[in-house]
């Protein structure tokens, strides 16, 4: 089984949370939403380098946080096309339960926020700079 395989299995689990990252018997998982995991585990200094991730949801703005991580592969539940433009333009094999336009927000009425705040940014290290401002405006 490969460690995407390993990821995968994982989330759909369910017991482990919306976030693995697995690699060579090492877990990193996460209950947050959205790309708060991502930032977490940036923020506490892991090395995810050549890590697979498993999410339930992923679009540009965790594609990019996934880039930026040297994340090697990716499952997600529901992942937008977006997202996969990202990962091919790096190189990043990802697979998906569900292709969809663009991501929701929570309330299901609109892009979510995070997806607008890099909907014209293409660079991983400039995508963490203004999502972590974006998400820093929205817990205020």
């Amino acid at each position: 089984m490969t460690d995407l395989e390993k990821a995968k299995a994982l989330l759909e689990d369910g017991g482990f949370g919306n976030c693995i990252l697995y690699s060579n018997g090492i877990i990193h998982t996460s209950r947050g939403k959205g790309i708060s995991p991502i930032l977490e585990f940036l923020e506490a200094g892991l090395d995810l380098k050549g890590f697979s991730a498993a999410d339930t949801i992923t679009g540009k703005a965790l594609a990019l946080l996934f880039v930026f991580s040297g994340i090697k592969d990716v499952y997600a539940h529901v992942m937008s096309r977006s997202a996969v433009e990202v990962f091919a333009r790096h190189e990043i094999r990802c697979v998906y339960g569900e292709l969809v336009d663009e991501i929701k927000n929570r309330a299901g009425d609109g892009v979510c926020p995070m997806e607008r705040a890099v909907k014209n940014i293409d660079d991983p290290y400039r995508a963490l700079e203004i999502l972590k401002n974006a998400l820093n405006a929205m817990r205020k």
